[in-house]
């Protein structure tokens, strides 16, 4: 990425000054451990120009330590291409001392200035049979494949009267004539374009050139990707495409000074893992730097915060596991976990914007841990991307009782900058033992839910079963209307009324503070699914999973009727419950 579009320009600039609704969420993350994903491949630990051919200059202590998948590399560099440094096949001779690390190779970085100065189709595609024949010459086969284009949403100008499509026909003709068993990667826009990737691959399936590998960027904002990479397979079906391999061959926070910061990167790794994205690579927005990894290094010779973190995911091994957000759809805190039986450890990397404490949960503990695990939690602090970094800090280490394949650990005192690494292995019975806490099993079941603030219990307006019921609170008369099933579903807790079989819901989906809570046939919405969050003096919060405001009693009222709502975290015992199972 180079320089933005207007409409990302924009974007941006309203990322980073508009005033945001402050939303302190239950900052609570479920890894469970019989839910593999797919074999640990490190797919996000790559960089655009993050590797060049002089920097980083000692390979084996800031490269080969983060066990590097794919770079992405200009096919040449030299003084008359986009950038004078980062050559491919150079950084692809130094990468091959990596077993498995590959270089994806940016094609159009071959030709000078931003936007691209266009030498003419004849002109363009000589300049791709010189490469490949450098090469297939250089005997190097640590290719990850050949990108044709780089955001030609941005920097193709139809020119000679020739537009996108027709470029990449012809680019992908000569490439699979000349190179014929090497993967073609497109068509790398620049932010995920529904409506444009629609026509290119109708284009493409009519022609017969459609990619070995789908991509496109993440430059503006977290909240986005799950849904675009949701939305990008169902876009596959309906047009009769088989599944393909997905490189987000640019990722990094809408606000570009964030590039490699360990809060930031666990959200995007634990989207990139959880949905099987093949690879993924840091951006350089940096341009005076290259060479420092996506801004993992704080100099050219000197490792930076997120170095460390990307250390501990290049660490990982054995099996991907699934981790489940507070909300996949948010800028909250993310993280991804790994299970390998072979070595007999859990290691959960995460971070993001959370309240000041996270809990993370684990389901489905192997038997190699047995019914007692150290626990291990470490924190490496963030300052800037400029400022280089000592390692890791040791929060605590603790053995803890596994209860029904469970664990509950608290990290307490976190922050949405800094990153986190939980490992968990076999205990040995040795020094303090943490008494248990509660876990996920300890909210599931029938309960009287009471304000800690009134001592008033949880019901429905005049006992109503109608859509729509008003949600109140009310002196304890032991009436179902007064209990509620809690049950864990994929995206939350569902709060079901007992009397009305229907459940606990905010109005229309709001977002805003004083929207009601009322009851609403389930359908499965986020905004009726909960997020609950335990304290050490047994009283919880309940989060709504669709606007991360907390379930509240309105103006700390005392009275029988007092209104149910959603507000955001203010730390008030009107905000605070007790969960007493019937």
């Amino acid at each position: 990425m180079k320089a933005l579009s207007f409409f990302q320009t924009i974007l941006t600039f309203l990322l980073i000054v508009s005033p945001f609704n402050s939303v302190n969420a239950a900052s609570t993350l479920t890894v469970d451990c019989n839910n593999k994903l797919r074999k640990a491949t490190h797919c996000a630990n790559g960089s655009l120009y993050g590797l060049i051919e002089n920097v980083p200059a000692d390979y084996n202590t800031f490269v080969e330590p983060l066990h590097p998948y794919v770079f992405r590399n200009p096919a040449r560099g030299t003084n008359s291409n986009q950038h004078p440094f980062g050559d491919a096949i150079k950084v692809a001779k130094r990468l091959s001392a990596s077993p498995g690390a590959l270089v994806s190779v940016d094609l159009a970085d071959i030709l000078p200035n931003w936007p691209y100065r266009w030498p003419g189709m004849n002109n363009w595609l000589e300049e791709i049979k010189r490469f490949i024949r450098d090469k297939k010459a250089s005997g190097l086969t640590n290719w990850y494949g050949l990108e044709i284009w780089n955001e030609p949403d941005g920097t193709w100008k139809n020119a000679d009267g020739i537009n996108f499509n027709e470029l990449w026909r012809q680019t992908y003709d000569v490439i699979r004539q000349n190179d014929p068993n090497e993967k073609i990667i497109g068509p790398c826009y620049s932010w995920y374009q529904e409506d444009k990737l629609r026509d290119f691959l109708n284009y493409a399936k009519s022609t017969n050139t459609i990619p070995d590998i789908i991509c496109w960027h993440e430059l503006s904002g977290i909240e986005g990707v799950s849904s675009h990479i949701k939305a990008y397979r169902n876009l596959e079906k309906t047009l009769g495409i088989q599944e393909l391999p997905i490189t987000i061959n640019e990722y990094c926070d809408a606000t570009h000074e964030l590039e490699g910061q360990p809060g930031s990167s666990a959200r995007f790794i634990g989207k990139f893992e959880r949905y099987k994205i093949d690879t993924a690579m840091i951006t350089w927005w940096f341009v005076p730097n290259p060479g420092r990894l996506g801004s993992l290094m704080a100099t050219d010779n000197q490792k930076g915060a997120g170095w460390y973190f990307y250390k501990w995911y290049g660490d990982m091994s054995g099996d991907m596991v699934y981790v489940e957000p507070p909300n996949d759809n948010s800028k909250l805190v993310d993280g991804a976990a790994c299970v390998d039986s072979s070595q007999q450890y859990i290691s959960f990397i995460l971070g993001g914007p959370n309240d000041g404490s996270i809990n993370a949960n684990f389901k489905n503990i192997p038997s190699f841990i047995g019914s007692l695990a150290k626990v291990k939690a470490e924190k490496i602090n963030w300052v800037n991307k400029d400022t280089p970094s000592n390692g890791p800090n040791t929060i605590f280490e603790k053995n803890f009782n596994v209860n029904n394949g469970q664990l509950s650990i608290n990290i307490p005192g976190t922050n949405g900058n800094s990153g986190y690494r939980v490992l968990i292995t076999k205990g040995d019975g040795s020094g303090y033992i943490e008494p248990d806490q509660p876990t996920t099993s300890d909210y599931e079941g029938t309960f009287k839910i009471v304000n800690r603030y009134s001592g008033k219990v949880l019901g429905v307006q005049s006992d109503s079963t109608s859509e729509g019921a008003n949600v109140i609170q009310w002196s304890d008369n032991g009436k179902t209307s007064q209990r509620w099933v809690i049950s864990k579903e994929d995206n939350g807790y569902k709060i079901l009324n007992v009397n009305a079989g229907k459940s606990l819901d905010v109005d229309n989906n709001s977002l805003q503070d004083g929207a009601n809570v009322l009851l609403w046939s389930d359908h499965g919405g986020s905004n009726q699914r909960w997020d609950i969050q335990g304290s050490d003096d047994g009283y919880v919060t309940i989060q709504n999973n669709n606007s991360g405001k907390m379930l509240d009693v309105e103006k700390e009222s005392m009275d029988d009727g007092g209104n149910v709502l959603q507000w955001g975290n203010n730390g008030n015992y009107n905000q605070q419950w007790k969960l007493v199972k019937v």
